[in-house]
Parts: structure tokens; C-alpha cells; sequence
């Protein structure tokens, strides 16, 4: 990890306890054991090292989604199960920084942050969308949807579980550890998501 990214964890955790407006410069200094002057030397100002991390941590949903859709041996439902497969492990190993999200889009104060996002949204519609249109060409798919309705649905889904887990817990009576919501809960919530995409579109799963 380099210097950059370590300040960019250190930020990200604090961004997520304490939200983006109550952490100063100095408190991420602190966590990540720097002088206050580099954070002006490598990001400029704490809204651009917000910038920075919502791109660091989105370029892996980026490369991820142009990989799949690029990839001929995959069948179209593999690709649409491998995409929301890959969108629930990188909430499920980046909990913080989905929280982070949330805060962002309910605030809705760092406009260029907000705009990288609005941008990446309409990269994950046209990917849908393609993806759908594949599968009703080829008749996998029986039900037609809104390619943007059924992105706001499938985050909707993931974002609402992230808040949830203690709703689950508690109703289930289980005790809400890191290793159980790792490798229980968020597969559970894994499963959902193939369910509900399976009523939605209409197609058998083969898993």
C-alpha cells in the first residue's frame, strides 16, 4: 500500500464513523500517522481527497464490469449473475466505504463527487442495459424491464441490506459478528439478489 492509499483507508474509516463534515484534516493526519501538510501535498484539500477515494475504490467496479462485458464465453445470465456477484463482494469487503456512499448521495454536498458518481451510474446502465438486451435476443430473459429501474432496484437492495444487518440479527436471534455478516449475511443477501433478478427477468438460474 502506498503512502496515498494509506491515507485514503485512514480517511475512509473516519469518514464513515464520524461522517465527512465532523472529520477534520488533522483528525485523518492523526489516524494515519502524517504531518497536516501532506494531505495538502497529495490531495490539496479534504473534498479532493474525497474525490480521490471514491475513485480508487471505483475503479475496481469500472474494470470488473468492462472485463465481463467483454468476455464472449460467458452466456448472458453468467454475466449478469457475475456482475451482481462482484457488485456484492466489493460492499461486502468495503462495508465503510458503502457507507461513505450513503452519506454522500443523502448530503449531497460534494458536487464533483456527486458527478463522478452520476457518471458511474450511467457506465452501469449502459452495461445493463446491453446485458438485457442480450438476453432478450436471445430468449434467456421472458420479462422486459427498465434497464435504470432495475439498477435502482438491485442497489436499493444492496444499500438497505448494509443498513439492515442488525434488523436481521435481532429478528433471527443471532449475534452480529464481522466473520457472520463476511460469510453468512452477505451471502444470504447474495442469494436474494439472484432471486430477485430471477421473478424480475424471468430466466432459470443453473445455481
Amino acid at each position: 500500500m502506498t503512502k496515498k492509499e494509506h491515507i485514503l483507508e485512514k480517511a475512509e474509516a473516519l469518514f464513515s464513523e464520524k461522517g465527512f463534515d465532523a472529520t477534520s484534516v488533522r483528525d485523518i493526519a492523526k489516524a494515519a500517522g502524517i504531518n497536516i501538510a501532506m494531505i495538502s501535498y497529495y490531495f490539496g484539500s479534504k473534498e479532493k481527497l474525497m474525490e480521490e477515494l471514491f475513485k480508487m475504490r471505483m475503479s475496481a467496479g469500472l474494470a470488473s464490469v468492462k472485463e465481463i462485458s467483454e468476455n464472449t464465453a460467458l452466456t448472458t445470465v453468467e454475466k449478469l449473475e457475475k456482475a451482481l456477484s462482484g457488485y456484492m463482494d466489493r460492499v461486502k469487503h468495503n462495508k465503510s466505504f458503502y457507507k461513505v456512499i450513503l452519506a454522500e448521495q443523502a448530503t449531497n454536498k460534494n458536487k464533483s463527487v456527486i458527478r463522478f458518481m452520476s457518471k458511474l451510474k450511467e457506465t452501469y446502465a449502459k452495461f445493463f442495459e446491453s446485458v438485457l438486451n442480450e438476453g432478450y435476443a436471445s430468449g434467456a430473459f421472458k420479462n422486459r424491464v427498465d434497464p435504470v429501474l432495475f439498477i435502482t432496484t438491485i442497489t436499493g437492495t444492496i444499500m438497505q441490506s448494509l443498513l439492515n444487518k442488525h434488523l436481521y440479527a435481532s429478528h433471527y436471534g443471532v449475534k452480529v459478528t464481522e466473520e457472520w455478516i463476511r460469510d453468512v449475511y452477505f451471502e444470504k443477501v447474495k442469494e436474494h439478489l439472484k432471486t430477485i433478478t430471477r421473478n424480475i427477468l424471468g430466466y432459470e438460474s443453473n445455481n
